[in-house]
C-alpha cells in the first residue's frame, strides 16, 4: 500500500541537502498543523522491531522558557559552555518539541536511541520541507530533572527540538570527502 500524506512540497535530495541547524528565530510564532506535521514526519520514521520508542511533547511559552532559565543556571559558570547560548535559542524559538523514549520498554535501548534519532531527522527534515527552521537540541539532556519538574512528565528526555521561523540562513557546515568515510570497494 502506497501511503501519500504530503503535497507538493520540496524534493526530498533539496530538503536533505538545505537542512541548517538554525539558532535564529524570528519574533513569528509557528502554527499547531506544522508541529503536528513534523510529529507525523517522526512517527513514520523506521523504528527496530517496529517498537516506536518515541513521545513527544511541545512545551508552552512559559514552559519553554522555563526550561532555557534552568540551562542557563546549570551552564552560566561553565566556561566555554554553550548551554547559556542554546537557552538563547530556546527563547527565541516559537516552540520547543521535547522528546522521550518509552521507559516502559527496557530491552533494547540502543536499538532504541537509534530508532529516536531516525525520528528527530525526519522531523527536522519535515520543517525544512514546509519552510521552518529548526535545531536538534543536546545540552537540554543536562537539565532533565528541570524538565521532569516544569513539565510533569515522567517519560526519560532523549532531546529537543526547537522549531521557529528562521532568521538566518547559514552556508553548509564542512561534509568529510566519500572517501574519507566510505570503508568499502565499491
Amino acid at each position: 500500500m502506497l501511503l501519500f500524506i504530503y503535497g507538493d512540497n520540496m524534493e526530498l535530495n533539496d530538503a536533505i541537502a538545505s537542512r541548517r541547524s538554525i539558532r535564529k528565530f524570528k519574533k513569528e510564532s509557528v502554527g499547531e498543523d506544522v508541529l503536528i506535521e513534523g510529529i507525523k514526519a517522526a512517527i513514520l520514521a523506521p523504528s527496530a522491531h517496529n517498537r516506536q520508542p518515541w513521545k513527544f511533547y511541545v512545551a508552552t511559552e512559559v514552559e519553554k522558557n522555563q526550561i532555557a532559565d534552568a540551562l542557563i543556571e546549570k551552564t552560566k559558570d561553565i566556561v566555554g559552555h554553550t548551554g547559556v547560548h542554546t537557552a538563547g535559542v530556546i527563547k527565541e524559538a516559537s516552540r520547543l518539541i521535547v522528546i522521550y523514549i518509552d521507559n516502559q520498554i527496557k530491552e533494547n535501548r540502543d536499538m532504541d536511541m537509534l530508532s529516536l534519532g531516525a525520528a528527530i531527522q525526519n522531523m527536522l527534515l519535515k520543517f525544512t520541507d514546509m519552510g521552518y527552521g529548526s535545531v536538534w537540541i543536546a545540552n537540554t539532556n543536562l537539565v532533565v530533572e528541570d524538565l521532569k519538574q516544569v513539565l510533569g512528565i515522567e517519560f526519560e528526555t532523549i532531546s529537543t527540538v526547537a522549531v521557529g521561523v528562521a532568521d538566518q540562513a547559514p552556508n553548509p557546515r564542512p561534509r568529510k570527502p566519500l572517501d574519507e568515510v566510505l570503508i568499502t570497494n565499491l
